[in-house]
C-alpha cells in the first residue's frame, strides 16, 4: 500500500463539483466541507486509508480494505440536515491498480438513524479505475434522508484489496438548523485543550500546543479557521465540522504553503461552556480586539466572520460583531487608513465574481461609514477569484477563498 507523492499535491490536482452558488441549488451533500461525516465503516487498511478521505473531494486519497478481507464492506455517512439526493458519483482512477478499484456498490438512504430505516436507492456497476462515474437516482425512487449507506460488494478481480477514492452525492438540503453557540473548552487527544470564543459568526481562540492560536468564522455547520503556532512560525487553514450530537467537532488542517495534504487528527469534544484561556491567549472582552491586534502587528486581517447571503452583497446579521470590532479598531486608531478587500471562490464567471467581490467590499465600507467612520479613511477593492488562498477545485478550498480581508495602508 502507499501514500504517494501525488497525495501531497492533491489540492492542486483533484476535481470537484460543489460551488458557492451551484446550479439549481445542487451541492455535493457528501463533501466533508458541506458537513458530511463518517458514522461507521468497515476497517480500512491503515490510517492513511481512513474512510474520511472518501469525503475530502481529493481523488488521490481514499479507502482500502484490509489485506485479504472479503466483501461486502460498508460505509455509512451522516449529513447535518435532511437532504434529497438526485445523483451519486464515484472516483476510482487512483486506486493502486484497476483490479483493486470498486466494481459494484449498493446505495441506501435513511431518514431514521445511522443503523435503521435504510431503503435501497440503486445498485451501480463501475468501470475499472475511472473518476466521475455518475448515476442519476431513478425518478420514482425516494432518496431523502440524513444517512447514506454504501455496501461495496466486489472489485475488478484483485484478491487482496478493494479500493474507492471518493464518494459524491448531489442534491439539496431541505432543512437549515442553526448551529448552537460553540464557545467553550474542548479536549483533544494530541493538541491539549482548545478554548474557543464565538461572537456572532466570528471565532477566536487558542490551544495548548506550541502556543497555538485560531481565528475564523462560522458558516452553516462549519468552522473555517486560520491557525498558527510558535508565534506565527507555522500556520495554515483548518475546517471543522460539528458532530451530530452537538458536543464536538471533527477537523481537517494543513500547512499554509501547501506542502502537505490534509490531516484529520483535530477531534474536539466539548468539556465545558466556560471558555477558559491559555498562557498566551485570553478571551476577548469589551477592551480587546483580535482585529485591532492583527492590524497593528501584521497590517492585515482575514475576516471569516463577515458572511453574506449567497451570491449577494447583503450582510448577514451574524456579521455584526466582526464589523463592530473593525469599527472600534478604526475609532481607537485615528491615523489608520484601511483597504477592504472582497474575495470569492471560482464559481460562476470571473466577471461575475469580480463584481460580487467589489460589491461585498463596498457593503463593508458602507456599514462602517454609517457607523461613523470617515469615508476618506476607507478604500475598497474586489479581487473576485484572482487571489485564492486554497485551490478552488474542492469545497474545502472554496470555503477558505470566500472571505473579506482588511489591509492597513
Amino acid at each position: 500500500m502507499r501514500w504517494t507523492l501525488i497525495a501531497a499535491l492533491v489540492l492542486l490536482l483533484s476535481p470537484a463539483v460543489r460551488a458557492e452558488e451551484p446550479p439549481g441549488g445542487q451541492i455535493d451533500l457528501l463533501a466533508f466541507s458541506n458537513g458530511a461525516l463518517i458514522e461507521r465503516s468497515s476497517t480500512p487498511y491503515d490510517d492513511s486509508w481512513s474512510p474520511l478521505w472518501l469525503l475530502d473531494e481529493e481523488t488521490t486519497t481514499g479507502w482500502a480494505s484490509q489485506d485479504g478481507a472479503k466483501p461486502p464492506f460498508e460505509v455509512v455517512v451522516s449529513l447535518p440536515e435532511q437532504s434529497r439526493f438526485t445523483r451519486f458519483a464515484f472516483d476510482t482512477l487512483h486506486a493502486e491498480s484497476p483490479e483493486r478499484s470498486a466494481k459494484t456498490i449498493d446505495v441506501f438512504v435513511s431518514d431514521q438513524s445511522s443503523t435503521a430505516g435504510f431503503a435501497k436507492v440503486m445498485s451501480v456497476t463501475l468501470a475499472p479505475a475511472k473518476d466521475g462515474q455518475s448515476f442519476d437516482v431513478p425518478a420514482q425512487t425516494p432518496a431523502t434522508g440524513r444517512w447514506v449507506r454504501f455496501v461495496l460488494t466486489a472489485n475488478h478481480g484483485d484478491d487482496k484489496y478493494l479500493e474507492v477514492m471518493n464518494l459524491h452525492g448531489y442534491g439539496t438540503q431541505m432543512t437549515n438548523t442553526p448551529l448552537p453557540t460553540v464557545s467553550g473548552t474542548y479536549e483533544s487527544a494530541s493538541y491539549g485543550r482548545f478554548h474557543l470564543a464565538q461572537s456572532g459568526a466570528q471565532l477566536t481562540g487558542c490551544y495548548e500546543f506550541k502556543e497555538g492560536l485560531v481565528q475564523g468564522g462560522l458558516e452553516s455547520h462549519l468552522m473555517r479557521l486560520t491557525w498558527n503556532e510558535e508565534k506565527g512560525a507555522k500556520s495554515g487553514p483548518a475546517v471543522m465540522v460539528a458532530t451530530r450530537d452537538g458536543k464536538g467537532f471533527q477537523g481537517l488542517w494543513r500547512m499554509a504553503d501547501g506542502s502537505d495534504s490534509w490531516h484529520d487528527n483535530w477531534k474536539l469534544r466539548k468539556i465545558s461552556n466556560d471558555i477558559g484561556s491559555c498562557p498566551h491567549w485570553k478571551p476577548p472582552t469589551a477592551s480587546t480586539s483580535l482585529v485591532a491586534d492583527q492590524l497593528a502587528t501584521t497590517g492585515r486581517v482575514r475576516l471569516y466572520g463577515i458572511n453574506f447571503d449567497t451570491d449577494s452583497d447583503r450582510l448577514r446579521p451574524d456579521a455584526t460583531p466582526t464589523l463592530e470590532q473593525l469599527k472600534t479598531a478604526l475609532q481607537a486608531n485615528a491615523a489608520w487608513r484601511l483597504t477592504v478587500e472582497g474575495h470569492t471562490d471560482s464559481t460562476s464567471t470571473a466577471a461575475h465574481n469580480q463584481d460580487l467581490s467589489a460589491r461585498r467590499a463596498a457593503a463593508v465600507k458602507a456599514y462602517l461609514v454609517a457607523a461613523g467612520v470617515g469615508a476618506a479613511r476607507l478604500e475598497t477593492a474586489g479581487f473576485g477569484q484572482d487571489k485564492p488562498v486554497a485551490p478552488n477545485e474542492t469545497s474545502l478550498g472554496r470555503a477558505q477563498n470566500r472571505r473579506v480581508e482588511v489591509v492597513r495602508q
